[in-house]
């Protein structure tokens, strides 16, 4: 499980190091949660680290966690899932933070639906830059840590302000909606709509929620609270969200829509 977008680069500090394990911790809860009593066999795509994987391994599931910089031990095999040849099926299939980085989201979904069960399931948490507009970038630029202080820009401020600059804005207050999504479109990201659009084409919704994502990347002071707080007075986007979903136990519709 990789951290949310930029806190593998934090500079160590014990407030958002304690905040991103505090994220961490969620997801592991939220995914143990979602997939019930092991034995059970699970795929994860996109697993870092693998700090999940062993969570999992630890909870007792036979774990196959796939990533193109994956560790070279027994669990772990350095392969995106288009090129995972391992035959299923699995039971669950866990994606934390990685389906919007997938070349062609469609086939890593295909993919996906064939190498789970008939019921299995899908586990996602994803990042939802598109939803990032002006008023949540101002919040989350006025929540940063100083940088003179840290010595170093988080990404949000080098991709909003820095696009700002770029196009002669010294304030940095054009349109975020714009420069969220010339940044994306130059890492290659998938956005939520298209992500949700895709995995709704293969997978029957069991469970769905939205969450608040940037608040580990900003100043010690800002929590999970605070982010919550601010979606639910309406001042910023949720720009994270939660889907569990389950392979239809007839595979027919789905095969006639893949053939199509």
């Amino acid at each position: 499980m990789e951290l949310p977008f930029g806190l593998a680069n934090l500079v160590a500090s014990p407030g958002r190091l304690g905040e991103a394990a505090r994220w961490q911790r969620r997801v592991e809860g939220f995914v143990l949660d979602q997939i019930g009593n092991p034995p059970a066999r699970v795929l994860e795509v996109g697993c870092g680290k693998g700090d999940l994987a062993y969570a999992l391994v630890g909870a007792g599931y036979s774990v196959t966690a796939i990533d193109p910089r994956a560790r070279e031990v027994p669990i772990f095999r350095r392969v995106g899932i288009e090129e995972f040849s391992e035959l299923g099926p699995f039971d669950h299939v866990v994606a934390i933070l990685s389906l919007h980085h997938v070349e062609e989201i469609g086939g890593a979904l295909d993919k996906i639906v064939s190498l789970l069960r008939a019921g299995g399931t899908l586990v996602v948490v994803e990042f939802a830059w598109d939803l990032i507009h002006v008023a949540t970038a101002e919040w989350a630029l006025a929540h940063l840590p100083d940088t003179s202080a840290l010595g170093k820009h988080s990404w949000l401020e080098r991709c909003y302000r820095g696009r700002a600059h770029d196009r002669g804005d010294e304030g940095g207050h054009l349109d975020a909606e714009a420069h969220v999504a010339r940044w994306a479109g130059e890492e290659g990201l998938h956005s939520s709509g298209q992500m949700l659009e895709e995995i709704g084409r293969r997978f029957a919704q069991r469970s769905f929620s939205r969450r608040p994502y940037l608040y580990p990347d900003l100043g010690d002071n800002t929590s999970e609270a605070d982010g919550l707080a601010a979606i639910e007075a309406g001042e910023i986007n949720a720009t994270s969200f939660c889907y569990v979903g389950a392979v239809a136990s007839d595979r027919s519709a789905f095969t006639r829509w893949a053939g199509a």
